[in-house]
């Protein structure tokens, strides 16, 4: 079925372009569907053969480009051609399992909207994929782009909000992401779940949302949020808790900063926050980990509330023998078998510039050792953000954020690829996924 808003491309044109009537054909083209808020979508539409399943396959002007699913028989199906740059030119047809295939249907995507910042890429990319991620710019933007710095799929934010963390859904139907209110107390920040086709699903206004969440495998997802409460002098204090989100938005409090620790009797911290939770992961064998950016540590929290292990800051309980191997201010990171991989910020106030670090912990001897670390050439210094994400190459993507830059770097520790902003935008946390729900690329 067709949706309103959007523009079908003709059929019969395609079909004697190549000089095969329609009704000489066994299989049926799809008829194609542009999206006329999503400029990137096209929906492919059609019904299956009595006996076989079908699929789409599209072709770029390059040869093939990408196919989907196969679907059953008998059934009319209707498919996001996910992963197509604007302004493309293709070609779709369907195909059957025993290889009879449909004539082919041109069609061309869109342009994005005019204001939204460009990429410029250089060198080239290590990995084939596509990048969840987003910009920090006025208006900002909920972005996927390709591993050339070609957007394929756009949301805008409201107002001035920032869009922080972009997750495929687990239905495979379309996306989550925060969207974060600029301030540092949030009122109207909310968790948005979203269609292929940029329409809401939910709108969950979580209150004090900040940073970061993750969902989990019943469906729920885990929101960084702020806890304002009085400090020692009766000031306001901006201390860090985790809630857990469910499908109707409601919260339930999971824990907070102020469960673990005092407030800082430095007076300097009345209306601040000494911990600065700013990011969330999980790792295997544990509960959620936070990264505390202003304590320098990621600290192991369970979902009764209780705290396990902490890495880093003044209390770790893994030993650091070398005291510059030890995180400080650093922001995402992720775990890895035998160690972890973050985003180091460092403080530029006494000239240290971020780099990617990576530690192996033994958690026998409850150690930690650097084992490697990467700065950008020339140095970048980040004072918020950044990100890592290792492949399972071994290769590692850094977000250097509020430089505009995410790098690409090969197991052997040298740069194979960059992606910068064209203005001056920020670039928010990021995710590679190989491919996206329901399509796969031809490689």
């Amino acid at each position: 079925m067709e949706r309103s808003g959007a523009t079908p491309v003709t059929m019969l044109g395609a079909a004697l372009a190549v000089g095969l009537p329609l009704a000489s054909c066994a299989v049926s083209p799809p008829t194609i569907t542009l999206d006329d808020d999503v400029a990137t979508l096209a929906l492919a539409n059609w019904t299956g053969g009595t006996n076989e399943r079908t699929r789409v396959e599209v072709d770029g002007e390059d040869g093939p480009f990408l196919r989907t699913d196969w679907q059953d028989p008998e059934l009319a199906h209707s498919v996001p051609l996910l992963g197509l740059w604007a302004g493309g030119k293709w070609s779709a047809r369907v195909v059957s399992e025993s290889g009879e295939g449909s004539v082919y249907v041109d069609f061309e995507t869109g342009t994005v909207p005019v204001g939204m910042p460009g990429w410029t890429t250089s060198g080239t990319p290590g990995w084939e994929g596509y990048l969840l991620t987003g910009v920090i710019a006025e208006p900002a933007w909920a972005l996927i782009l390709d591993e050339w710095g070609r957007v394929v799929w756009y949301k805008k934010a409201l107002g001035r909000h920032r869009v922080l963390r972009l997750r495929l859904r687990a239905d495979g139907e379309g996306l989550r992401f925060a969207e974060i209110e600029p301030a540092p107390v949030t009122e109207t920040s909310a968790l948005v779940t979203v269609n292929w086709d940029g329409s809401e699903v939910s709108r969950h206004q979580v209150d004090q949302f900040n940073h970061d969440f993750v969902d989990t495998p019943e469906g729920d997802s885990i929101c960084v949020v702020t806890d304002v409460r009085p400090g020692r002098s009766g000031a306001d204090v901006v201390g860090d808790a985790l809630v857990r989100v469910d499908e109707d938005g409601v919260a339930t409090p999971i824990w907070s900063t102020w469960d673990t620790w005092e407030v800082p009797e430095d007076s300097e911290l009345e209306g601040d926050t000494w911990a600065h939770v700013n990011a969330l992961d999980t790792r295997e064998g544990g509960g959620w980990w936070v990264g505390m950016r202003n304590l320098s540590a990621l600290l192991e929290v369970f979902d009764d509330g209780s705290t396990g292990r902490m890495l880093g800051g003044p209390d770790s309980d893994w030993s650091f023998a070398v005291e510059a191997d030890r995180p400080k201010f650093q922001h995402q990171f992720q775990f890895l078998d035998g160690g972890v991989v973050m985003m180091d910020d460092r403080d530029p106030s006494t000239g240290e510039d971020s780099r990617v670090l990576e530690l192996t912990l033994d958690d026998a001897a409850m150690s930690a050792t650097a084992t490697w670390s990467w700065h950008h050439d020339p140095p970048l210094s980040i004072v918020t953000l950044g990100d890592v994400d290792r492949a399972a190459d071994g290769s590692t993507l850094a977000v250097f954020s509020y430089a505009g830059v995410i790098d690409d770097i090969g197991p052997d520790g040298e740069l194979r690829w960059e992606l910068q902003t064209s203005l001056a935008a920020a670039i928010p946390y990021a995710v590679v996924v190989a491919d996206l729900p329901g399509v796969t690329r031809v490689r």
